[in-house]
Parts: C-alpha cells; sequence; structure tokens
C-alpha cells in the first residue's frame, strides 16, 4: 500500500478550484488501485491535509498524471499559499477496526 499526503494552506479558492476538485475526487474514486482518503485540518495555521490510499504505485501514478490533476498542480499557486507531497510506502497498518 502507499499513501500520498498533501499538506497545504489556503489562499483563495475560485469556481475553477471547486470543480477542478471535484473532478480529481471522482478520478481518485474510480481509480481501481484506490482505497480511501482521510482529511485533516489545522484552523490555527490554515493547514489542511488530505492523505489518499493506493494500492500500488502505478494506480497512485495514474491519478496524479491525469490531465485535470496536471491543470490544478499548474494553477495552485492562485488557490495556495505553500505546499508539500509525500509519498510513502506504508509498511505496517493495524486496525481494531473501531475507526
Amino acid at each position: 500500500m502507499y499513501s500520498a499526503t498533501f499538506i497545504f494552506r489556503i489562499k483563495n479558492y475560485d469556481s475553477e478550484f471547486e470543480r477542478l476538485n471535484n473532478i480529481i475526487d471522482k478520478v481518485a474514486n474510480t481509480n481501481l488501485g484506490f482505497l480511501g482518503k482521510e482529511s485533516w485540518s489545522n484552523e490555527e495555521e490554515n493547514k489542511r491535509s488530505v492523505v489518499y490510499y493506493w494500492d500500488s504505485l502505478e494506480s497512485l501514478q495514474k491519478f496524479s498524471n491525469h490531465p485535470d490533476h496536471q491543470k490544478a498542480k499548474q494553477n495552485y499557486e492562485k488557490w495556495y499559499s505553500g505546499y508539500e507531497v509525500i509519498i510513502s510506502k506504508v509498511l505496517t497498518f493495524k486496525s481494531d477496526n473501531g475507526l
């Protein structure tokens, strides 16, 4: 399993952001390798985080290379005042199934 963590500070969302964000969510959800996502926020620091989970690096790359995702990446400065992306290979996952 792989995770792609996107951490960012919001600058300004507009209708183009909302349109692309909805498309990107659909692209992720229809990718056969997509396992799910989680979102977190720290309002005090205006920071958000979205973690996407994938069954393979190939599935993650397919998502990342989608044309609408690429368009959003090219325009990030309109919507974010900073970001980080962390791609990780998950070595262990444990759960009591309570979450």
